[in-house]
């Protein structure tokens, strides 16, 4: 293992870096680890692992000194401005490779994740890739639908594209980054809270790069059970609507408060799903879909509102 520092280092070009960023998350990155170690690299290919530490107290740097990859080296980067976007940008910054290939410290990969989601970049027949992203079969529940799905970063159905990129597995060429990044600062974890994958790739088609879909080439999201609680979603809604704000005012700074007559279009709506909400809960404390939905849209009318102001 290497270790950088928040600024940039001259290392040699690489084929492909694969950038994670984690944050005291040490027992899932050996987990992490253990299935990336299983990952076949094309004999001709020079890849890294970069671990971005965002500001870890527990254990994380002991874990990557110990970590041992086959066939790829092992770097270390601190950075201790919180926030996954700067982690994300610190981490590119350091990098010297033609494809940069990122996922998550909570997710399962497959022994040709690597070459599947980066040859299409390095043939010239993509300038970005979106994985398939598939929630863990014990995380998987009958009642995980609609929105509910999105929220917990589900790419698995063929037909439904993601706008955007979706972080837990995404790449993109280091030529297309330079060109439509570095991520947004005020998105993401540690921040608004999500999004600045997304706006990352919509930024790469507005500067004209092309996108692949292959959902077959997935990762299996290991995220914690807590994500599924009423609560959580409730917090994931708030954080999206902010998040979601945040996008539309980069794109149109002079947009005008939305009307009263938005938010009567929402609540008859609501009001129905609060009655199905309030059954689920005190059935079996389920979040219901139809409820979060409106309950977003709700939380978006009041920081348009607010951000308007």
């Amino acid at each position: 293992m290497t270790e950088s520092q928040s600024e940039a280092t001259a290392v040699p070009e690489l084929d492909v870096s694969i950038i994670v960023c984690s944050k005291n998350r040490g027992a899932a990155l050996r987990d992490f680890f253990e299935h990336l170690a299983r990952a076949r690299v094309p004999a001709d290919w020079q890849v890294e692992l970069l671990i971005v530490d965002n500001g870890s107290s527990d254990d994380t740097k002991q874990v990557v000194s110990q970590a041992h990859m086959p066939n790829m080296q092992v770097r270390y980067v601190f950075e201790p401005h919180g926030g996954k976007s700067h982690a994300l940008n610190t981490g590119v910054a350091t990098c010297n490779s033609k494809v940069l290939l990122m996922t998550d410290d909570d997710v399962h990969v497959s022994a040709d994740w690597i070459e599947n989601m980066c040859r299409p970049i390095l043939s010239g027949a993509a300038d970005a890739v979106q994985g398939g992203i598939r929630i863990a079969p014990h995380l998987d529940k009958a009642w995980l639908k609609g929105v509910l799905r999105y929220w917990v970063a589900a790419v698995d159905n063929p037909a439904w594209p993601p706008e955007g990129l979706v972080g837990a597995n995404m790449a993109c060429s280091r030529l297309a980054f330079d060109v439509a990044g570095p991520c947004d600062p005020r998105l993401g974890p540690g921040a608004a809270g999500f999004f600045e994958d997304t706006a990352l790739g919509w930024a790469l088609e507005r500067a004209g790069y092309s996108k692949l879909f292959l959902p077959d080439v997935a990762v299996e999201h290991h995220f914690g059970s807590d994500r599924l609680s009423f609560e959580a979603f409730l917090s994931t809604a708030r954080r999206m609507a902010a998040s979601q704000v945040i996008v539309d005012r980069e794109r149109d700074p002079a947009a005008g408060p939305p009307s009263l007559i938005m938010l009567l279009k929402v609540l008859p709506g609501l009001g129905v799903r609060c009655l199905t909400q309030f059954l689920r809960l005190v059935i079996n404390r389920q979040p219901d879909p139809g409820f979060m939905a409106r309950y977003y849209r709700l939380r978006l009318w009041r920081e348009q509102r607010k951000a308007a102001a």
